[in-house]
């Protein structure tokens, strides 16, 4: 039973990251001056022409860490199926 409720955590989290980040940028998340992923790419938002990193890194962070969190939980459920 452990193997599936780890596969199910990581999915979940990266689910909850992705809500969070998109609450951030709708402006409904953590007050200003809390660091917020999304909060930081609304902030930057209107700059992303003149200075795309300050969008892009954010977003970047985010992308990666839910995609890290996807292939651990692929990486778990392989893990477990062949033990």
């Amino acid at each position: 039973m452990r193997g599936p409720l780890l596969i199910e955590m990581c999915l979940r989290l990266g689910y909850t990251i992705i809500t969070i980040g998109m609450l951030g940028f709708l402006g409904l998340g953590l007050p200003p001056p809390t660091p917020d992923w999304g909060g930081m790419i609304r902030e930057n938002y209107n700059y992303i022409a003149f200075y795309p990193h300050m969008s892009l890194v954010p977003g970047i962070a985010v992308s990666s860490l839910v995609i890290g969190l996807g292939l651990t939980a692929t990486g778990l459920r392989k893990g477990f199926s062949h033990g």
